[in-house]
């Protein structure tokens, strides 16, 4: 079971630390005017104040909410049935390129939706091949390849 509190806290620390290291980095870039105009690290160094004080804002206003819960374990196996595959094809893609684990990715999610084990293995195997005659053939835009596809020699 997860509460609203625990929800709230943890996207106000992940947004504050994104934006933290933004903050650091224009730091470092420059912020100010320089002789040549504004810095480049100026507009970045603004935008990450706004969001560092959005999140400790977000962050002191999540203290006062009740430690109501949101989501149940059901809920939160759902959620992550769906999110853990997403991670393993992001995961999956600088070593299968895109292409690949698009299809690997399919073949994983039609398996658990338990369709015909035909229709599973004919739409996994077709779609690396429909990715990459739509978007390298006809818009010739390459889609990352990843370590396999650079072994093939693409």
């Amino acid at each position: 079971m997860i509460s609203r509190r625990a929800l709230e806290v943890t996207t106000a620390v992940l947004t504050g630390s994104f934006g933290t290291a933004i903050l650091v980095s224009s730091l470092r870039i420059g912020v100010g005017w320089t002789g040549s105009g504004v810095g480049t690290g100026t507009f970045p160094a603004i935008a990450a104040a706004v969001v560092v004080a959005g999140s400790l804002y977000n962050l002191a206003r999540s203290m006062l909410h009740a430690n109501v819960p949101v989501l149940s374990t059901p809920q939160v196996r759902r959620i992550a049935a769906f999110f853990l595959p997403a991670v393993g094809f992001v995961a999956l893609v600088p070593l299968l390129g895109l292409h690949a684990a698009a299809g690997v990715y399919m073949l994983y999610m039609l398996w658990r939706q338990r369709l015909p084990w035909w229709k599973t293995v004919g739409i996994a195997i077709a779609t690396p091949f429909i990715l990459y005659s739509v978007f390298d053939w006809t818009f010739q835009v390459q889609l990352l390849r990843g370590f396999l596809g650079s072994a093939m020699g693409y």
